[in-house]
């Protein structure tokens, strides 16, 4: 089978400064001490926005996973990794514009 593809993207202006995350994967996140926010390092990282994107290949889904332990492991939930082919987010916290868009979603439902 061929390696899966993933968007890992990262909200640094959430970034709480934990280092959880460069702790457990440094070839990916870097302690930027000027600011104490974590840099999304390595090849293909960009920009878009707010934020940092980068696509990796493997199984993001084994718990193993460096990328995938350092999503997990950020308190403030600002790493997010996405199954290209599926869009479905498997790691990290839905950032606040999608909590609001989720909640209006919501209230609309309940107004029919």
């Amino acid at each position: 089978t061929m390696a899966k593809r993933y968007r890992v993207e990262y909200n640094r202006k959430g970034c709480i400064g934990a280092f959880m995350c460069s702790f457990i994967d440094p070839d990916h996140f870097k302690e930027n001490y000027d600011d104490s926010k974590v840099d999304m390092v390595g090849d293909g990282v960009r920009k878009e926005g707010d934020l940092f994107v980068m696509e990796v290949e493997g199984n993001l889904e084994d718990m193993g996973n460096l990328v995938r332990r350092a999503a997990d492991s950020c308190p403030a939930g600002v790493i997010r990794i996405f199954d290209l082919e599926t869009g479905q987010r498997i790691a990290g916290h839905p950032f606040e514009s999608e909590k609001a868009e989720e909640e209006a979603r919501k209230n609309r439902k309940e107004q029919v």
